[in-house]
């Protein structure tokens, strides 16, 4: 390789997203260009900086684990996080796990300072997804959602399926939860793992007054019939606040 190779493919490489042949022909330029090598030194750091943000709790190999069972159809999701009540209320012990990452987060602001971030974490790299795009999850994989409330006093989030199952993952019943004091940015308790496979779009709603699970569910599954039954192809709810969109493919 005589010239060196752009910023953005030395990114592909740290993300292990290069074809094979291009991986072997950068790998070997990196390993006999000193700066080619800093320029990864310095994703690796920004890696680590970011996957230090954000944990994502995993359950430790061989111990008892409690999960939500779904039914056949429609997919439900799966929270992961310190306790989970199920029928019975039992103790899990779970590991903090380094996950790869980008070099930065994704953000959509809003009016007020607002933003929201939905993180994907598993066995391969952590990453931020930009609301309005589309990323497939790898097995395992989870997502955590955060927020900068800005002006806003309350949050909610739900999640569409290709089926038109819509399920409430902040709060599950109720109102929405009351926004966390301080500036900054929250994140909402626990990981959320998604069963099934299809299409899951993740709404999460910002809002200056508290609304209604049931009302906000309404909506979805509303938008989701007037989208043809297409999760991929819904706007936005017809809720009060502003909603952040992310689409998800399950494997």
């Amino acid at each position: 390789m005589s010239t060196h190779p752009l910023e953005w493919t030395l990114r592909r490489l740290h993300a292990r997203e290069l074809p094979g042949p291009e991986t072997q022909q950068v790998q070997a330029h990196v390993s006999s260009c000193a700066e080619c090598h800093e320029v990864m030194k310095n994703l690796e750091a920004d890696q680590a900086r970011f996957e230090q943000e954000v944990p994502f709790d995993r359950f430790a190999a061989n111990v008892e684990r409690a999960l939500r069972k779904p039914p056949p159809a429609p997919s439900r999701p799966q929270f992961n996080g310190l306790l989970i009540a199920v029928a019975a209320t039992v103790l899990l012990v779970v590991a903090a796990r380094p996950l790869l990452s980008p070099s930065s987060p994704s953000l959509n602001r809003l009016k007020g300072g607002a933003s929201a971030e939905l993180r994907i974490g598993g066995d391969g790299p952590q990453r931020a997804l930009q609301p309005g795009d589309t990323e497939a999850l790898l097995p395992d994989e989870r997502v955590r959602l955060g927020y900068v409330a800005g002006s806003y006093q309350y949050v909610m989030a739900v999640s569409v399926d290709d089926t038109g199952e819509v399920s409430a993952l902040y709060s599950e019943q109720g109102v929405s939860l009351p926004v966390e004091a301080g500036a900054g940015r929250h994140w909402l308790p626990e990981s959320v793992q998604f069963t099934g496979s299809g299409h899951e779009r993740v709404v999460l709603v910002l809002s200056d007054n508290p609304l209604r699970v049931e009302a906000v569910q309404a909506a979805a599954r509303r938008g989701w019939e007037a989208a043809g039954g297409k999760v991929a192809a819904m706007s936005t709810l017809d809720v009060e606040g502003e909603e952040l969109h992310w689409l998800l493919l399950k494997p």
